[in-house]
């Protein structure tokens, strides 16, 4: 990362705080449509891994229209997808990821994988390597990877035409039954705005 695209982890504790400080409020519409989101995603999880496809369908898709990532102003871009090949001590894991771009600033990725679940950090080179080549490379990009079980949101800033810093937040799961999905629409709605 650093030699190939000029990325360093940034040091700063105060670098990333978008995704933990100040975050807008839910209403109770988008509470209770979080909700139907979680308990669709339960009802489909119960029988095993679900596909990129399907993620798309019941989570990532509903809950950008609940935010309005779908209407004006934003522009919704799906102009890449990869084919992503991990080597494991057992078995080759093989997946897809597929990209959103939303206003140039924010990116989205959902991954995906046959059998095995793909841990949302195996997607972050590629995720950084998106948004490094932004062509608003001087103002902060943003980016939330998912597998559906969990999401982590980034942040690439440039610090100098040849070095740019980034960090991610913890991971949020939608997962447990204290889900945290309504956590991932907040950081989600505050990115919307900071990116307009």
């Amino acid at each position: 990362m650093k030699q190939r695209l000029g990325l360093v982890p940034a040091q700063s504790p105060d670098f990333f705080t978008e995704w933990s400080e100040d975050l807008p409020s839910l209403m109770a519409q988008e509470e209770a449509s979080i909700e139907r989101i979680k308990q669709r995603y339960d009802y489909h999880r119960a029988d095993g891994l679900l596909l990129e496809g399907t993620i798309n369908l019941i989570v990532a898709a509903p809950l950008l229209e609940l935010l309005g990532f779908v209407d004006p102003p934003f522009r919704l871009k799906s102009p890449y997808g990869i084919a992503l090949e991990l080597e494991d001590p057992i078995e080759t894991i093989r997946g897809f990821i597929d990209v959103l771009v939303l206003q140039d600033r924010l990116w989205i990725l959902s991954v995906e994988s046959k059998r095995t679940s793909i841990s949302v950090p195996a997607a972050f080179p590629h995720l950084l390597a998106y948004m490094a080549a932004s062509p608003d490379r001087q103002l902060p990009n943003y980016g939330m990877a998912t597998n559906g079980d969990e999401f982590v949101f980034l942040k690439l800033s440039a610090e100098s035409e040849a070095e740019s810093e980034y960090d991610t937040s913890r991971s949020f799961s939608l997962f447990p039954q204290r889900h945290e999905l309504g956590q991932v629409a907040q950081i989600l709605k505050f990115l919307g705005q900071k990116v307009l």
